[in-house]
């Protein structure tokens, strides 16, 4: 019984360290992170839905996804890589795909359904 608690507090330990340790050094410059947030916001002119494309919030898959115009996807592709270095992001299932659309000539995006995760 002691083995089996010795071993419970032990992986609560690791998986404690090992995820705070991930979202504390998952970026390399938080100064290229700002420059490439404010680059996302900048990016979002549209004039149809074909025009705009899901690319990454941040670091790590769980930073979600913004719609931004498809002209600017390789050069905030680029951005980010530089910003986020290879830093390690915790493994968990993250629920941010977005549908993205053109709305008042503005690129937006909308969670997709939990059904679209799923196989019928």
């Amino acid at each position: 019984m002691k083995k089996i608690v010795a071993f419970s507090v032990l992986c609560a330990f690791s998986a404690l360290v090992s995820g705070c340790a991930s979202a504390a050094i998952h970026t390399k410059d938080p100064d290229l992170v700002a420059k490439y947030q404010q680059k996302l916001l900048e990016s979002k002119a549209c004039q149809t839905d074909a025009d705009c494309v899901a690319i990454s919030k941040g670091c790590c898959l769980c930073d979600g996804q913004d719609a931004v115009n498809k002209q600017f996807q390789m050069e905030l592709d680029k951005q980010r890589e530089k910003a986020c270095g290879v830093g390690p992001c915790t493994l968990q299932m993250c629920y941010t795909d977005i549908d993205v659309a053109c709305v008042d000539n503005i690129c937006t995006g909308t969670l997709k359904p939990m059904s679209s995760y799923y196989a019928d």
